[in-house]
């Protein structure tokens, strides 16, 4: 059943970002017939440099879909399954997942649960999100169950249409990556402090550069964020990280929590001594 689902993930990352493979395995393909060409007529000096085409086409090829099938969790669950079992919600809890038109995350959480709801927010921008896998994505995102479960709901990374202190736990699935304006990720992770209880808590994936296997996704993932560049983010909104799952090496998987109404707060004596 997890190989099922993390085998459907993959593949729809795959058709998401497929110009991307097109490219590479098109390169691949005219590389070979031009080796074969050249050795039919002879053109012996085009064959080296073909035979490199193939190489890097092919070491370019085999990163994307490792990196498809890594980005969607760890071996043995999808992320979405790492972000509950790190949220320590209740069943009958009330829960809310920012989205981007995706439902994929919020329809697997919503699983885990018998009496409690998620509610869906969906933060989409076409001006903010203007990536063309995003918008490939939601095309092709699984239609909505009629689930009681879930409650499918339009905000902005400015205002989650929530009231303050009211839900328990927060998930977020690649989602502020989406953004390319810091301030509008600050200005969610804002949003989402204020609908968190005291000691709520958020619930985040992200991708990162690769951590392991880096001959092999070192070069494709190099531009991405790190992890401590998730982390000072997540800090600098006011969230106490606790340990987080770096365990497949390309996504940052952390429970953020909000202080106590009573954290940090310390009784201040003043002594003299004489």
């Amino acid at each position: 059943m997890v190989s099922n689902s993390r085998s459907r993930l993959a593949f729809r990352y795959v058709r998401t970002h497929w110009p991307t493979y097109f490219a590479l395995y098109g390169t691949l393909v005219l590389a070979v017939l031009l080796i074969g060409v050249s050795l039919a007529n002879g053109w012996y000096s085009f064959v080296p440099f073909c035979l490199a085409i193939v190489l890097v086409a092919a070491y370019f090829l085999a990163a994307y879909v490792f990196l498809a099938y890594q980005l969607v969790g760890p071996p043995d669950r999808n992320t979405a399954d790492s972000l509950y079992q790190l949220s320590q919600i209740r069943p009958n809890d009330h829960v809310v997942c920012v989205d981007l038109g995706l439902r994929e995350t919020a329809i697997e959480i919503a699983r885990h649960l018998t009496t409690g709801e998620v509610f869906v927010v969906d933060v989409y921008n076409p001006q903010s999100n203007d990536g063309a896998a995003l918008r490939r994505a939601r095309k092709i995102a699984r239609k909505p169950p009629s689930d009681p479960r879930l409650n499918w709901i339009d905000g902005t990374v400015s205002l989650l249409p929530l009231p303050d202190h009211s839900v328990e736990a927060v998930f977020m699935n690649q989602i502020l990556s989406e953004f390319w304006l810091p301030e509008e990720q600050d200005a969610l992770l804002h949003e989402i402090m204020r609908v968190l209880v005291p000691e709520g808590r958020l619930l985040i994936a992200e991708r990162v550069r690769s951590q392991s296997n880096l001959l092999l996704t070192g070069i494709v993932t190099w531009a991405w964020p790190s992890a401590g560049q998730w982390s000072s983010m997540l800090k600098r909104a006011g969230f106490e990280i606790r340990p987080r799952d770096l365990s497949n090496g390309l996504l940052y998987v952390a429970r953020a929590d909000k202080p106590s109404a009573v954290s940090g707060k310390q009784m201040e004596l003043s002594l003299e001594f004489v």
